[in-house]
Order: C-alpha cells, then structure tokens, then sequence
C-alpha cells in the first residue's frame, strides 16, 4: 500500500522501505493484514521518517538508517545484524530483513 501512488503519491522505494523496517512489518504483507498496534506502527514510523527526510530534503544516507546499508556489497541489519534480503515487491524493488520484519 505505500507504494500505491494512487493512494500516497512519492512515497518510493527508499522511504517504504525504511518505514516498515522500522515498524517491523514485511513489505509482503498486505495493509489489511495489519492488527490494530501494527497499523500504528506504520503510521508512528511513516511521520517520523518523513518529518526526518523533509527537514534533510532527501532521503539521508544516515549508518542508523536502513537505507544507510542498501548500496553495500552484502547488506545487513544494523539492528541485528543478519543479511537483508532484495525482492521485487508490487512491481518495485525493495529491502528487508527477514528476522526483524514480520
């Protein structure tokens, strides 16, 4: 659903997947699958990543961030170190780590 653009139009790859991964929610599962505190921890993590990226006007690069870690040769987890895994999600190309994201 963040990605739809019919829904919420610029909200691309990088800020989607940062928003889920620090929500803890897969990129696969569908927004109504969500219980109610999942839900509010999307919405939580979505103002919070985008407050952080209209202030920097980009999406920042920053080593806490997992867009931080998306370019590098094998990426992974900061938060727990396993490797993240690249998929094509609705047509997109995203990031996520299997261990933290449900």
């Amino acid at each position: 659903m963040l990605m739809d653009q019919s829904l919420i139009a610029g909200l691309g790859n990088l800020l989607s997947d940062e928003i889920l991964w620090r929500a803890r929610v897969a990129p696969g599962r569908p927004a109504r699958g969500l219980d109610d505190t999942e839900a509010r921890q999307v919405f939580t993590a979505m103002r919070r990543v985008l407050a952080t990226a209209t202030r920097a006007g980009r999406v920042p690069p920053r080593p806490t961030w997992l867009t931080g870690h998306r370019d590098d040769g094998e990426p992974v987890c900061h938060r727990c170190g396993e490797r993240l895994r690249s998929q094509r999600v609705a047509g997109r190309r995203t990031l996520w780590c299997t261990h933290c994201q449900h």
